[in-house]
């Protein structure tokens, strides 16, 4: 199949006005900025890991115990 010089040059403009749609350069105040948040985000998780919940704690001491008789 014989590529016509039109297609070509459709295809580089293409290529060239889309690359920069796609790089993101948002520098290392982004970087820093996105590193805060996942710490936050770690810490209160692991705030919350370690704090049993009220509700869970409730259900358990609630759940009536049958034995064998």
């Amino acid at each position: 199949m014989k590529r016509t010089p039109f297609a070509t040059v459709i295809v580089l403009a293409a290529a060239t006005l889309a690359a920069p749609a796609f790089a993101r350069d948002d520098g290392p105040r982004f970087a820093q900025d996105r590193l805060d948040a996942l710490v936050a985000q770690h810490e209160e998780a692991s705030r919350h890991i370690a704090q049993p919940s009220a509700p869970a704690e409730h259900a358990q001491s609630n759940t009536p115990h049958h034995g064998a008789s």
